[in-house]
């Protein structure tokens, strides 16, 4: 075996192995684990690649809730809300957010256009499911979590409904 040569990783092969780790970090310590990981890829370019392709999956996987500017509140970051590239409907405010999925951080908001929004049969359960959900993760938990919920229809017309809380710092 001590004969053998070692041979060196191909740079899909350190992308990949990047990549895993950054995807399969515990809930909200990925920027811990992109620190090591940058570490020890020891490349800026490669790291940026896996960091490109990982941070969103793992972002939108743990639903993460980033803050928006301007204080209009919260925007869930799920596949649910997602409009296009970096862009994520919040449709509680009707607004979309623009996301810096390495940074997550909402760098930017605006107004959703009418066709972005949901149509409204969407709103008419939205309001109710949203009220209900908040009151559950509210209860005797009001100073210690930040709540959001949302609801969305899918793809093929089926009504979603998410509620996320976390826990104040």
């Amino acid at each position: 075996m001590a004969d053998e040569e070692e041979s060196e990783l191909s740079e899909k092969q350190k992308i990949d192995i990047a990549k895993w780790f950054l995807l399969n970090s515990p809930p909200g310590e990925i920027q811990f684990v992109a620190e090591d990981v940058k570490a020890v890829v020891n490349d800026d370019i490669l790291y940026e690649e896996a960091a490109s392709e990982a941070f969103p999956l793992y972002n939108k996987s743990h639903m993460i809730s980033l803050e928006m500017p301007g204080g209009i509140g919260d925007v869930l970051v799920t596949s649910f809300g997602e409009l296009r590239g970096t862009k994520y409907l919040d449709p509680r405010t009707a607004h979309v957010a623009v996301v810096d999925h390495i940074k997550q951080v909402c760098t930017d908001v605006r107004p959703a256009l009418d066709e972005e929004l949901p149509f409204a049969y969407v709103e008419e359960y939205s309001g109710s499911a949203g009220v209900h959900m908040q009151k559950y993760c509210w209860e005797g938990n009001d100073e210690y979590f930040i709540f959001a919920s949302l609801v969305f229809r899918d793809e093929t017309n089926v009504i979603k409904s998410i509620g996320w809380r976390k826990r104040c710092k």
